[in-house]
């Protein structure tokens, strides 16, 4: 937790985990430090990175194409491994399906790492002008200041604590991705029911998916 402070983590395979590891995870990511204790002393130490993880949907991994060898036993035992608390702490999760043989063969080039990565630093840079920091790093009280909810934003937001698909903590994070989305487009005005939208599509539950990527 400490080697990757200032850059990535990275977690593949995030079902092989042991449930305890991935737990003890949970209070870096919250606060980005990592504090070791003995007997007569204590030391804080600097964890501040960016999580990512992959994981299989089961552990044979789906097995032969559309063929999962694992019974329900296995499954759950390998889902109860990641508890909620933990992916709650993610912005983003991902569904990934298998891969196509047309896009395997296929020759169509899509946008360059490098258009990409401009298109990124310029909303960094918007959000820094904005609010002195990345939105990431915004608080539960910036997040009123510099990510309001408009209207039928939040009302989408009432609907989905109504319904139990999201948390206190889940919702900040939603805000943040949100914001995010509105400034790679451009769109530095109050989050509006469209962006929260997308934000929320990128939040998929874990089990049964067909392989997930969280960051």
């Amino acid at each position: 937790m400490i080697l990757p402070h200032g850059g990535v983590l990275f977690l593949d395979e995030l079902g092989e985990f042991p449930a305890h590891v991935l737990d003890a995870l949970r209070q870096p990511i919250e606060e980005g430090v990592v504090r070791v204790s003995r007997a007569t002393s204590t030391a804080t130490l600097p964890a501040r990175f960016q999580m990512v993880a992959a994981s299989n949907p089961c552990p044979c991994g789906g097995g032969a194409p559309g063929e999962c060898e694992c019974d329900v036993t296995a499954r759950m035992k390998y889902f109860r491994r990641i508890s909620g608390p933990f992916l709650d702490r993610f912005d983003l999760r991902v569904s990934v399906g298998a891969a196509r043989v047309d896009d395997l063969l296929g020759r169509e080039v899509g946008e360059s790492t490098a258009v990409v990565r401009e298109r990124v630093l310029a909303a960094r840079e918007l959000a820094i002008e904005r609010a002195g920091k990345v939105n990431a790093a915004l608080s539960a009280d910036e997040l009123e200041v510099f990510a309001p909810l408009d209207h039928a934003a939040e009302s989408l937001v009432r609907r989905e604590f109504e319904a139990n698909r999201l948390t206190a903590r889940g919702l900040h994070r939603v805000r943040r991705v949100a914001r995010t989305i509105g400034d790679l487009a451009g769109a530095p005005e109050a989050i509006s029911v469209e962006l929260l939208t997308v934000a929320l599509q990128l939040r998929v539950p874990f089990a049964g998916s067909s392989r997930v990527r969280v960051a």
